[in-house]
């Protein structure tokens, strides 16, 4: 995919609310395509008031995707320019091909080689981690790549994108995997836009925090973006347990569910009726009462 404009208005909200973000030294994940140009990213920069990093005359601003060439997008600006902007000192780009002439060769699927551990204050993927076969290796070297305090953004595919790569996210796995990790959780958002025509118009929600699950569908594609800030190194990468389940009464006591007393169980009863009752709407009063219901950590921005 690769940074669209919705995705700047998002950096940019971000940037304002964590001005250290975007500073210093940022790795990107692939070679990232911006679908912009120079005077497109500076308005929108200049619309939300981020005070723009001046750059050098000679910096290389040109698009550096090959497929670009000669085509409507090749004024597009590279990510290294649109980040420096943002703040940043030294933007380098990674990928497991030269072909788009990365800075750095990495294969996700294989333990980055020491000498990059500690070495940059932001990484950023927009679109690369579901084309990564070993997801779980993939986000182990993010975190073993990331210094202490600094910043990871990945956007991904939630829903509705049948075979653009291996796997779509929830929500969940991030909130989970990070906050088990030692990272805290910054922003999250969910973009609702055409599976088909990348740059067509985005709706875009804040996911304010986890509750129920399935809290949103859509008959459009829809992605999901995470910023998170790595408190402290850690020795060992852990695998989380879904909070969903953890978070049960009696999960970490090891209860069974014949030892777990129901309390209110009136209540209990008139749940079961309700929800049993449900099953016989239509799917489209099913939808409304559940999203009203699950959906209160979700705001249209």
């Amino acid at each position: 995919m690769g940074i669209l404009n919705p995705h700047i208005e998002i950096f940019c909200k971000l940037k304002k609310k964590y001005p250290k973000l975007f500073l210093k030294k940022t790795l990107t994940i692939s070679q990232q395509a911006v679908y912009a140009n120079e005077k497109e990213v500076k308005n929108i920069l200049l619309k939300n008031n981020i005070k723009i990093k001046k750059i050098n005359s000679n910096f290389d601003k040109k698009n550096k995707i090959p497929d670009w060439f000669n085509t409507k997008y090749s004024e597009n600006v590279n990510a290294q320019y649109l980040l420096s902007l943002f703040g940043s000192n030294q933007v380098l780009s990674s990928d497991s091909s030269k072909y788009e002439n990365p800075d750095l060769v990495i294969d996700l699927n294989k333990k980055v080689n020491k000498k990059l551990f500690n070495q940059f204050e932001n990484i950023v993927d927009v679109g690369t981690l579901e084309h990564v076969f070993d997801t779980h290796l993939a986000l182990e070297n993010y975190i073993q790549m990331l210094k202490k305090g600094g910043h990871l953004l990945i956007a991904v595919p939630c829903s509705n994108m049948i075979d653009h790569g291996f796997y779509t996210f929830s929500p969940t796995l991030f909130h989970d995997y990070f906050t088990s990790n030692n990272f805290k959780i910054l922003g999250c958002y969910l973009r609702e836009s055409s599976p088909f025509m990348y740059e067509y118009k985005s709706n875009i929600y804040e996911y304010k925090k986890l509750g129920q699950e399935i809290p949103f569908i859509s008959d459009r594609a829809v992605e999901f973006i995470v910023l998170a800030k790595k408190v402290k190194n850690i020795k060992k990468v852990n695998k989380p347990i879904q909070s969903v389940y953890l978070n049960k009464k009696g999960w970490k006591k090891n209860e069974t569910s014949s030892n777990l007393k129901l309390k209110k169980s009136l209540y209990f009863f008139i749940k079961k009726v309700v929800f049993g009752s449900l099953f016989y709407l239509p799917f489209f009063f099913q939808k409304l009462i559940f999203l009203k219901i699950r959906g209160k950590n979700i705001k249209k921005i």
